[in-house]
């Protein structure tokens, strides 16, 4: 597996979007978005955990750890 597949929803979900290791895929949850841009995030988000998928990081980081170095990458050029 290397290809990431990202599929988008309508309905409500609790989530924003979500990755499937198992299967390499994203859902994206568009009604939990207000703009284009915020979508673009969630994508980029998703796209991170299926990076550290592919590079074996996620066997070494919780899912706690994870999420925060994503959101320290998404927001590094504003906070440089």
């Amino acid at each position: 597996m290397g290809n990431l597949t990202v599929d988008f929803k309508i309905g409500k979900e609790d989530n924003r979007g979500i990755y499937y290791s198992e299967t390499g895929r994203a859902l994206i949850y568009l009604s939990m978005h207000e703009t284009i841009a915020d979508v673009y995030k969630t994508i980029n988000h998703e796209v991170f955990h299926h990076c550290f998928e592919m590079n074996g990081e996620s066997d070494k980081m919780d899912e706690d750890q994870e999420e925060r170095v994503i959101f320290n990458l998404q927001w590094a050029e504003i906070s440089i």
